[in-house]
C-alpha cells in the first residue's frame, strides 16, 4: 500500500512541477513579447516624428524664392615632440534664406588622437548633423529644429532631437537677424553603458547673425532643453562663430562650442567646451 502511495505521489508532483514550469515559461515569453512590442512603439514613434520632420523639410528645400550658399571646411592641428598629438576637423554647410522659407543643412565632424610613450589615447571623437527649416509669416515664424549627434567621449553613441515651434525675429536688416524661439523637442538617446531613453522637452532658444564688415560676419546662438518631467534634467547648447574672408573663395574660421549636459555619469564631465579653427571654402 505505501508502495502504492508513493508510485502516485512521484508522477503526481512531477506533473505539478511541469504545469508550474509551464505557467512560469509563458510568463516569461509575455514578458518578452510586451518588451519587443515596447521597442516596435518606440520605433514607430521615431518613424512617425521623423516623417512629419522630412515632409517639413523637403517643402523648405524644393521652395524656389532664394538660392543656395554652401561651404566647405576643414582643419588640422600637429603637435610632435614628448608628446604627439592631432586634431582634425571637417564640415559641410548648405543654407538658403528667402522672403518666406528659411533653410540650413549641415553636418560636422571633430576627431582628436594623442601618443605620449607610444601609448595612443583618443580624447576627441564626435560628429553632429542638423537640418533647420524656417517658415516666415512677417516678424513671426513656425520652425522646425532637427538635430542627430553622437560623442563618444562622453558615451553617447547617438542623441536624436527633433523640434518645432514658434519663433519671432525681433530685428532685421542687411547686416543684422537676431531670432528668438519657443516650442517643444523629442529627444532620444541611445548611450553606451545605460538603458536607452527617450522624453519630451521644452525649447527656448535665440540665434544673433551679425555682419561686421563686407568681409567678415559673427555669429551667436543658444538653446535650452529641460525634460518636461524633470526641469532638472536638461541640455544647454551654445555656440559663438567668427568668420573673415581671405579672397572671394576663401575664409578664416573659429568656432566656440559649449555643450552641458546635468545628467551624466559619475566618472564624466558636464560641460565640454571646443575651440575649433578652419579653413572654409565656398562652393
Amino acid at each position: 500500500m505505501i508502495t502504492c502511495l508513493l508510485d502516485f505521489a512521484v508522477p503526481l508532483e512531477n506533473r505539478h512541477g511541469l504545469s508550474l514550469f509551464h505557467f512560469l515559461s509563458g510568463q516569461w515569453q509575455l514578458s518578452v513579447i510586451f518588451e519587443k512590442l515596447h521597442k516596435i512603439r518606440r520605433k514607430m514613434k521615431k518613424v512617425v516624428i521623423i516623417a512629419i520632420g522630412a515632409v517639413v523639410l523637403v517643402q523648405g528645400v524644393f521652395a524656389a524664392d532664394a538660392k543656395w550658399e554652401s561651404t566647405v571646411a576643414a582643419g588640422l592641428n600637429l603637435t610632435s615632440g614628448n608628446s604627439d598629438t592631432m586634431a582634425a576637423n571637417a564640415s559641410v554647410n548648405a543654407e538658403k534664406a528667402g522672403d518666406v522659407h528659411e533653410i540650413r543643412l549641415g553636418a560636422e565632424g571633430n576627431f582628436g588622437e594623442s601618443t605620449i610613450n607610444e601609448v595612443d589615447e583618443t580624447t576627441t571623437q564626435n560628429a553632429k548633423a542638423v537640418a533647420i527649416y524656417k517658415r516666415k509669416f512677417n516678424e513671426f515664424f513656425l520652425y522646425s529644429d532637427n538635430s542627430i549627434f553622437h560623442d563618444k567621449m562622453t558615451d553617447v553613441d547617438s542623441r536624436l532631437i527633433l523640434g518645432i515651434g514658434v519663433g519671432r525675429r525681433l530685428f532685421e536688416n542687411d547686416n543684422t537677424k537676431l531670432d528668438i524661439e519657443l516650442g517643444a523637442a523629442y529627444i532620444s538617446e541611445e548611450l553606451a553603458n545605460d538603458p536607452s531613453d527617450d522624453y519630451a522637452a521644452a525649447r527656448f532658444a535665440f540665434r544673433h547673425d551679425q555682419n561686421l564688415s563686407d568681409s567678415s560676419k559673427l555669429w551667436l546662438s543658444a538653446e535650452y532643453m529641460p525634460n518636461v518631467d524633470d526641469f532638472e534634467d536638461y541640455l544647454l547648447n551654445g555656440e559663438a562663430g567668427l568668420e573673415a574672408a581671405l579672397n572671394s573663395s576663401l575664409s578664416l574660421r573659429v568656432v566656440l562650442q559649449n555643450r552641458y549636459d546635468s545628467t551624466v555619469p559619475a566618472d564624466r564631465e558636464k560641460n565640454d567646451l571646443s575651440v575649433i579653427s578652419s579653413l572654409v571654402y565656398k562652393l
